[in-house]
């Protein structure tokens, strides 16, 4: 009995080691994991962090890291949005270079449609060496940026009728996915 108590504490202690460090790795838990923090069909998340002596500069810089993050998103939906539509009308004719003008769009709104984005929380630190870190989760209403882009579209004096027309249509479909109705 005593050898079977002694085996299981060993495989326990030996369990234990291999996990709190594989390879001499140590994992690191940082801010804002989960879904709460992740895309999902009503919103782009985000989480960014910044590091400065100066508190303002590391909030800066988090806030910076974290809007890219959401425009990179933003930027892979769009394009993989407008292929499907492009797929999808392929049997109603060309449509010549209507994904790079699309494209172009979009980055044209997203300039202004970050600084609509909303911060959901966070964390501020201070290391030993007295510089600042801060993480900072963010968030943009996939609503608002296609009702952004449609406007966009709309104005916009670049882009044919049958284009405006296609960028409405595609547009339109995609706010009827978004389960976001407020």
């Amino acid at each position: 009995m005593k050898n079977l108590s002694f085996g299981l504490l060993a495989l326990v202690l030996v369990t234990l080691s291999c996990n709190s460090s594989k390879n001499g790795l140590k994992e690191i838990k940082t801010p804002f994991n989960g879904s709460a923090y992740e895309s999902n069909r009503r919103y782009f998340r985000a989480v960014g962090s910044g590091e400065s002596i100066n508190l303002e500069t590391a909030i800066s810089k988090a806030r910076l890291t974290a809007n890219q993050r959401i425009a990179s998103s933003v930027e892979t939906e769009i394009k993989n949005v407008s292929e499907n539509y492009q797929n999808e009308r392929k049997a109603d004719g060309n449509l010549g270079d209507f994904g790079e003008r699309f494209q172009q769009l979009t980055r044209e709104v997203m300039s202004t449609t970050i600084i609509g984005s909303n911060k959901i929380d966070q964390k501020t630190f201070q290391k030993p060496d007295k510089t600042y870190q801060v993480w900072i989760a963010m968030e943009l209403r996939k609503r608002e940026m296609y009702k952004r882009l449609k406007q966009k579209a709309k104005e916009s004096n670049t882009l044919s009728d049958k284009e405006k027309k296609a960028i409405e249509e595609m547009i339109d479909k995609n706010l009827e996915e978004i389960d976001d109705k407020d």
